[in-house]
């Protein structure tokens, strides 16, 4: 999709296409994952940054004006980045406003509200990021053919090495390893 193209889906978008909006998130999508990871604060979870990030991009295609001479491409980043950030602040702000980080959560071990939001052991971005890696992966093996399909299967499913797999399908080796490295390099290139 050339910049001409999402000019145009983003006036569309503007004007309350749904389809032409949808079209855009999916495009920026990773901008979004970016501007969400982007700055992430100790008690401010990766979701919430993410759902900030992409209430920006909505509110970004609704100040999107083609008059002031950029494409939207160009204008959407800095965009959705500030004023992710912005939203960010002002949720902390407003905790820390209205709940003393030295409040009493109210249990008999005594410990406070902020002691509760933090948990260290919640990696809740790299969890998010490998589903969406494994549902790209699993997308890319479906476009594979079955002998491709059979090969990884044989070399990664039974733990065989090349020249094994090469035994139990029939397929010469040199045949075997040329296909593996192009699959490899496939796969990777739509990961």
């Amino acid at each position: 999709m050339d910049y001409q193209e999402i000019d145009a889906l983003a006036l569309k978008a503007k004007q309350g296409d749904a389809s032409a909006a949808g079209l855009l998130e999916r495009c920026f999508r990773p901008l979004m994952l970016s501007a969400a990871g982007f700055g992430k604060t100790e008690n401010y979870s990766f979701e919430d940054s993410l759902q900030d990030a992409r209430l920006a991009f909505l509110e970004g295609i609704q100040a999107f004006d083609t008059a002031a001479g950029t494409g939207f491409a160009a204008f959407i980043k800095p965009y959705v980045y500030q004023k992710g950030q912005n939203r960010r602040r002002k949720c902390l702000r407003r905790l820390a406003r209205d709940v003393p980080a030295d409040a009493k959560a109210g249990n008999e071990d005594g410990e406070t509200f902020i002691s509760l939001l933090e948990d260290p052991g919640a990696d809740i971005e790299s969890g998010y990021i490998h589903r969406e890696e494994l549902e790209r992966l699993t997308a890319a093996l479906k476009e594979l053919t079955p002998e491709e399909r059979a090969l990884l299967k044989a070399v990664y499913g039974k733990n065989q090495s090349i020249r094994g797999a090469s035994q139990s399908l029939g397929v010469g080796y040199s045949t075997l390893q040329y296909r593996h490295s192009r699959i490899l390099k496939r796969l990777k290139g739509q990961l």
